[in-house]
This record gives C-alpha cells, sequence and structure tokens, in this order.
C-alpha cells in the first residue's frame, strides 16, 4: 500500500490518472480482470516470480517492482535490487524501490515519508537503524522536512498506547517481570514517580518530559541489567525513531512504525483500498474507516493470543507451532505467532510457525522468529523457499530472515513440517 500510494501520486503529478487494483498472488483470471484497467501496468513489491507469464499476458507494457528474490536474472522490465547487489531483506524495500521510481518521474522527495513506512513496516530497521539506499532516502525526506530521525526508546506505541501497555507489550528486548505483566508495569512506573495521567487521559511516551524519559530509559536498562540481561540485547532498547513532520502530532501516522500497522491493519482485513486512500492523503472519511480497523485488528489479535494461551503449541526440536484451523484469519495468524513472543507466552529461543485455513481449504503457514534467532543464524525466507522447493511446484514459500509464509496442500502438512524441522536446524547449527 506505501508502494501504491507513492506510485499513485506520483503519476497523478505527472498529469497520468492511475488505477489500483490489490492482489496477493497473480493467476490466470487475475491477468483478464488486469488488462482492461489500462494501457501500462506496474506491479508494486511483488512479480519477480511472475516474469515469464506477466510478458505474455502484457508484452513490453509492464513493469515489476520488487525487492523479494527473482526466479531469473533478467532486467527488463524488471527492477528489482537484488539484480544489482542491494539486500532488498535490509537495504530497501518495496516502497523504496517505488520511490526511486517516483523520484525520477519529478519532484517528489516528499514522498519519502511513505517509503521509510514501508521500510519499517518490513522490519528492515531492525538492526537499530536504517541503512544502505533505505539512509538516502531518509536523508531525502528530512531535507523535503517531511521526515525526522533520533535516537530514542524503540518500544513500539510511543504515540499511541498508554504508558504502562508501551512497556506490557514489550518483545525487544522482553523485559523479565514487566513484558505481560500490567501490574507490575503500574508499579515500575509508580515507583519512577511517572504519572499515568494527565488529569483524566492516559499519558503516552510522547507526553512524557525528556527527564522523565531519561528517568524511565535509566531505569529500563538498570531492570534489564538487574536479571542478566547481556549489554548487545539490552541495546535493542535503543536506537533510531522515524517521525512522519506533517501529521498531526497525536495521530498513529506521526510515528513510521504506528502508521505502517495501520496499514497493515487494513490490508489484513480485505480493506486495501481504505489504507492506500490514506497513503493517498485522505484524513477524514477513509482515515476514520482505517482507525475503526485498526482497533478491530487489535481485538482479534488479542483474541488469538488468548486462544493459543488457552489451548497451548506444540514444540519440535527446532521450533514452535500450532494449528489455528479457521479460528483465526489467515490474514493474521503470523502476528499472532509474533506476539506470542512478547506476551511471555513462548520462550524465544526458537522461531514459531503458525498454521491456518485459507478459503480454498489450503494451509496458510507464518513463520516468525527473533533478532536473537536471525543473528544465530535463522533466516525463515531460505528455509521456507527450501521446504516448499523439496514438496513441489504447488507450493512456494519466502520472505525475510525474521519472518515468510507460504501456503501448502493439507496432505503435505506433515512432510512439511518434518522438511522444515531439518532446514532450521542446519541454520541454527552451522554458525
Amino acid at each position: 500500500m506505501a508502494s501504491a500510494g507513492i506510485l499513485g501520486k506520483a503519476l497523478e503529478r505527472a498529469g497520468k490518472k492511475p488505477t489500483f487494483k490489490a492482489v496477493k498472488q497473480l493467476y490466470s483470471e487475475t491477468f483478464d480482470e488486469i488488462r482492461g484497467l489500462g494501457s501500462f501496468y506496474l506491479f508494486a513489491d511483488f512479480g519477480s516470480s511472475y516474469l515469464p507469464e506477466l510478458r505474455k499476458a502484457f508484452g513490453e507494457e509492464f513493469l515489476v517492482i520488487d525487492h523479494h528474490q527473482p526466479k531469473s536474472q533478467e532486467k527488463e522490465n524488471h527492477l528489482n535490487s537484488l539484480l544489482y547487489g542491494i539486500d532488498g531483506g535490509t537495504e530497501i524495500s518495496g516502497s523504496g524501490l517505488s520511490y526511486l521510481l517516483a523520484r525520477e518521474l519529478g519532484e517528489n522527495k516528499d514522498l519519502a515519508a511513505l517509503a521509510i513506512v514501508g521500510a519499517v513496516g518490513d522490519m528492515q530497521d531492525y538492526s537499530g537503524k536504517l541503512k544502505g539506499l533505505n539512509r538516502e532516502i531518509l536523508e531525502d525526506g528530512i531535507s523535503a522536512g517531511v521526515l525526522s530521525a533520533h535516537e530514542d526508546l524503540r518500544l513500539y506505541g510511543r504515540i499511541s498506547r498508554p504508558l504502562v501497555q508501551y512497556i506490557v507489550f514489550s518483545s525487544n528486548p522482553i523485559l523479565p517481570e514487566l513484558t505481560a505483566s500490567e501490574e507490575n508495569c503500574i508499579a515500575f512506573l509508580a515507583d519512577l514517580g511517572i504519572s499515568l495521567k494527565t488529569g483524566s487521559r492516559w499519558r503516552s511516551y510522547i507526553d512524557l518530559s525528556e527527564n522523565e524519559k531519561k528517568k524511565l530509559a535509566t531505569a529500563l536498562v538498570l531492570h534489564l541489567q538487574k536479571h542478566g540481561t547481556p549489554e548487545w540485547k539490552i541495546k535493542y532498547l535503543f536506537g533510531e525513531v522515524y517521525t512522519l513532520l506533517k501529521e498531526f502530532p497525536k495521530s498513529p501516522l506521526r510515528d513510521a512504525k504506528e502508521f505502517a500497522t495501520m496499514l497493515n491493519a487494513t490490508g489484513r482485513h480485505g480493506e486495501s483500498e481504505i489504507g492506500r486512500a490514506v497513503c493517498l492523503g485522505d484524513r477524514s472519511k477513509q482515515y476514520k474507516k482505517a482507525l475503526s480497523l485498526l482497533l478491530e485488528h487489535r481485538r482479534q489479535l488479542r483474541n488469538g493470543i488468548e486462544l493459543m494461551q488457552s489451548e497451548g503449541v506444540k514444540e519440535t526440536g527446532s521450533f514452535y507451532y500450532f494449528d489455528a484451523g479457521d479460528r483465526i484469519q489467515d490474514s493474521i495468524v503470523g502476528i499472532v505467532a509474533g506476539m506470542l513472543y512478547g506476551s511471555g507466552f513462548i520462550s524465544p529461543n526458537k522461531p514459531i510457525i503458525a498454521l491456518a485455513r485459507h478459503e480454498d481449504n489450503s494451509i496458510k503457514v507464518s513463520a516468525r522468529g527473533t533478532q536473537d534467532l536471525v543473528r544465530a543464524g535463522l533466516n525463515l525466507g531460505l528455509a521456507l523457499k527450501e521446504t516448499c522447493a523439496e514438496l513441489g511446484e504447488k507450493s512456494e514459500g519466502g520472505g525475510h530472515f525474521i519472518a515468510a509464509g507460504c501456503r501448502i496442500d493439507e496432505s503435505e502438512l506433515e512432510k512439511f513440517l518434518s522438511l522444515l524441522g531439518k532446514e532450521i536446524k542446519t541454520q541454527l547449527n552451522s554458525t
């Protein structure tokens, strides 16, 4: 959606009238639907796996803009960072590539803000700050006056979450005795003399004075040291945060991560046109709808976590896993899996694999890991890609080091889990 917002705005400024369509995969009937939408076709943030099919369907009237692993090395009609030695998992996202194209089309440096939203939504700042071409794009946004970046606590929700929830849901790093314990977090903040409210309004992190922020940061560091947390892991507390300066100060769109979460909520609940409208500038009707979807998204995530906490997860030698069937939407089951780390329900010593049923009765597989596991050699995108390759042509998987997904047939589940376990074991034992 960030890519669509960037390209849509750039094309409008160039005097074009873009039409949009959100698709997850390309089928023969999808080509027919797309063909009637215009005379030239941009496939943003996906498409590198479909070049032969696209060429057959659209001739030379298309361009793929992607950062995922391509099937071939051809560059015609194909802008993929990996073909130029640029890591699409850490140095630039699909929205970043869309921005580079938009920058060539005209005065569009203000669109760098959306490119950064896409980058942090893809967790490309997991090392503590953006790097590579993302850094160049960030500098464009700063010079255009639409972005700022500064070192701060990097817990999620600095604008939208009340202080207690800001700490309760910390998962990177997990805060011993604080993560998942609202009672302990309330006591922790009370001991620091930090008020939770201003009048009747709950305070968020950005409402704190500079002195209160320093006091909280110091207390969290001392708390982690007290519990024997390694110094390198404590560093995860701090890093760059990215502020969209043209957004209202109390809006979740003000923070790049929270903006990305809102877009995620609209897309995962089948309302991508709402997220796209927000990216294109809507701050009234569609924005209000997006806020409502964000609340519903959080409610469903909470229900999903409670379901897994009541039923438990299974464990193999290489990973945790659970099968939610159709009780958790396949579009959000991976997020639920990742949040189980932050809830304290599972240990961060293994990746977690989540299974859910798609509407066509296939199994949606979502895999999540931690930064510690990635440091130890985990690459979930590669693990799923290699596993699916062994299953055959019907299955195709991939993604990033820390998060990936695929779709498999029900009949392949046991074989899939066995093969995936071997792949992950090899990765984590090779370092």
